[in-house]
């Protein structure tokens, strides 16, 4: 049991960029040392491929489809709002059970997706949407910390540095043999490196080998230098005496691509570049150098820190340092528009479906749940199977190979009794079972206004147009 908890998110850290998971650049030395003392989960999986949706996931135990917060933002026709969904009315928060329990909960994020306009500031003492860089962040969680340092904790920090446009110091990017000054994607903002992404996933534009070096680098370095803010956080537990009672754990909202799948940055698939994040845990009195196999979920992060903190936990969230979890696949979803995608994911295989909506009468409505798409429009449903044993990078589509049958209908029931089964804030779901379909009925989603401040947050990040 601790007295104090950190839960470092880092936006865009995908797992195979770190050296704790592998990678042969030296990124990460100070997680690589809380892995060796604590606990790596090799095959770790959030539930979406960006932020708002999967942060959600992290912080009620919940899959997107239970919490309701599905959408980006985006201007109506009219441009007189800006409009995204937001948590739904679910019973407890992560941080809600910490705070009844007595804790005290502050927050530290720098990303405009998780303004208080999510609903995420459920529970929280403290609430920082707009915290800044990664040193402004630090001290503002410092000041809290100081303020209380006899309480139970729990600080959840949210850092952007890994993010477009990735902007990492000239030594970071020369320790993996690069130029900051040189570099093409040196100069780039974050509107002009969003620009760049839409470009080339519309295939306008093409990036040759020595660009990704380049901008890979970047990417690297960023994480490097993110890496040494971990340090300065560890630094500050010791400073404070309170090093020895609190757990520190470090993942991912999600990954980033690099062409792995024609694109760049993230939000538009399921692949594992965008999926597979790391999940490491430092536990006071806790296992030490142990690397869990299978794959485990976001959904289940909530019941850990609870279980950590030896406060029961009220949802349906699973410790994952509970040695009677029985392995089970893990999931996640993305809606984006008129297409909807899923994965299930078990110890080797990966299943995605893709439905494709075509509405039957008149225009699909922004905020429209998957399951009332099902229920009014006509789908086309895409299925895709791959080995991960053989094929971690997804690349050989084994769906229609009639060897794989057996396989391919295992893991779609397996994705249609998790769909069917999870309680949703938008009515029930009928599948039809094994051949891939959907259907289901549900209550239009509600939405939030935003405001100019955030628009313009999210307009110079490249988010909205």
């Amino acid at each position: 049991m601790v007295r104090g908890i950190l839960l470092i998110v880092i936006d865009c850290l995908r797992a195979d960029h770190v050296s704790a998971y592998g990678y042969p650049r030296k990124t990460t030395p100070t997680i690589d040392a809380l892995a060796e003392n604590g606990v790596l989960w090799e095959s770790a999986h959030s539930t979406s491929s960006w932020t708002k949706p999967s942060v959600t996931s992290i912080l009620t135990g919940l899959y997107p489809s239970e919490h309701g917060s599905f959408e980006g933002v985006k201007r109506r026709r009219n441009h007189e709002a800006v409009t995204t969904d937001r948590l739904g009315n679910i019973p407890q928060t992560l941080s809600e059970q910490f705070t009844g329990a007595g804790w005290r909960c502050g927050a530290f994020i720098n990303n405009a997706q998780l303004g208080e306009f999510a609903g995420l500031n459920r529970g929280f003492d403290t609430y920082i949407p707009n915290a800044g860089k990664a040193d402004n962040l630090i001290g503002l969680f410092e000041k809290w910390l100081e303020n209380a340092p006899e309480t139970p904790s729990f600080g959840y920090l949210h850092f952007l540095e890994a993010h477009w446009p990735y902007k990492p110091r000239r030594r970071h990017v020369a320790m993996f043999g690069g130029d900051r000054d040189t570099n093409e994607f040196s100069p780039y903002s974050a509107r002009e490196f969003g620009e760049l992404r839409r470009e080339v996933t519309r295939k306008q534009r093409t990036l040759d080998d020595a660009q990704m070096t380049q901008m890979i680098q970047m990417y690297d370095g960023a994480v490097r230098r993110l890496d040494g803010k971990v340090k300065l956080l560890k630094a500050i537990l010791e400073k404070l005496g309170v090093s020895d009672e609190f757990a520190i754990v470090v993942t991912a909202d999600h990954g980033e691509e690099f062409l792995d799948h024609v694109s760049i940055g993230h939000g538009h698939t399921l692949y594992d570049e965008l999926t597979h994040v790391p999940l490491i845990a430092q536990i006071p009195g806790g296992p030490s150098g142990v690397r869990v196999d299978g794959p485990v979920s976001h959904v289940d992060l909530a019941g850990t820190l609870l279980g950590m903190a030896g406060i029961e936990n009220q949802g349906a969230s699973r410790n994952l340092l509970s040695a009677d979890q029985p392995p089970r696949p893990v999931f996640g979803e993305l809606r984006m528009g008129r297409r909807y995608q899923q994965f299930a994911r078990s110890a080797r295989w990966k299943l995605h479906r893709t439905c494709k909506f075509e509405p039957t009468n008149g225009e699909i409505v922004r905020g429209e749940s998957p399951r009332r798409l099902f229920a009014s429009c006509a789908q086309n449903i895409e299925l895709q199977l791959f080995d991960m044993l053989r094929d971690p990078m997804e690349q050989r589509n084994l769906a229609n190979d009639a060897k794989y049958s057996g396989i391919l209908k295992t893991h779609i029931n397996d994705l249609d009794r998790w769909w069917s089964g999870i309680e949703t804030p938008d009515g029930d779901v009928s599948l039809s079972g094994g051949d891939g379909s959907l259907s289901g009925e549900g209550a239009v989603a509600g939405e939030v206004e935003i405001d100019e401040k955030v628009i313009q947050r999210l307009y110079d990040l490249g988010y909205i147009d």
